[in-house]
This record gives structure tokens, C-alpha cells and sequence, in this order.
């Protein structure tokens, strides 16, 4: 279970998301789990619905997740352009996630 936890951050253009997917890797307080990238052109976008965007799986690694007990959480950080993330609604979501379970393997 991967996205119990789930935030996404809407950027510009692809410049300022690969600025902030390099900052998101470098910070000391996070553990990459997985980057899952829906912009690279070999990326199949059919898996998606044509869907695009950048998926990074990750823990907090800070003291104070570690007294929480919460730095083995897994938390998903989507990185979206914001030509998407505009078209992104409540029943698009729907229609992607009925396109999805149709095709469960």
C-alpha cells in the first residue's frame, strides 16, 4: 500500500518540475523509494488513459518521524504540469480509475 498518503504539486513547465523532482532526490530527510515517470516519451501513456505526470514514492526520514514512528511510511508525491492537473477532476478520476480495473491483471 503505496499512496495512503498522497499530495501532488502543480507545476509551470517541465523546467520547474525536473527542478523540483532534483530537490525532492537531493533532501537529506527523504527516502526515494520509486519514481515512477509518465513524461518520459518511452513512457506507453495507454497504462495511463494518456495520464502524465511524475510519481515519486517516499519515506521521512527525520528524528521527528522516527518518533513518531512514522519514517517507514510510504507517501506518494505526484508532480504534475499544470496543463494537466487542470484537467484533472472528480469524474476523470473516476472514468481513469474504471479504465484501470478494467484491465486488471
Amino acid at each position: 500500500l503505496l499512496d495512503v498518503c498522497r499530495q501532488a504539486l502543480v507545476f509551470d513547465g517541465v523546467a520547474a518540475l525536473a527542478r523540483g523532482l532534483a530537490a525532492v532526490l537531493a533532501d537529506p530527510d527523504v527516502a526515494v523509494e520509486r519514481v515512477k515517470n509518465r513524461l518520459d516519451p518511452g513512457y506507453d501513456s495507454l497504462e495511463s488513459c494518456g495520464y502524465r505526470d511524475v510519481h515519486i514514492n517516499l519515506r521521512v526520514t527525520t528524528a521527528a518521524a522516527r518518533e513518531l514512528g512514522v519514517h517507514r511510511h510510504v507517501c506518494e508525491l505526484q508532480l504534475v504540469l499544470k496543463a494537466v492537473a487542470v484537467m484533472k477532476t472528480e469524474t476523470g478520476h473516476r472514468r481513469y480509475i474504471a479504465f484501470r480495473n478494467s484491465r486488471a491483471r
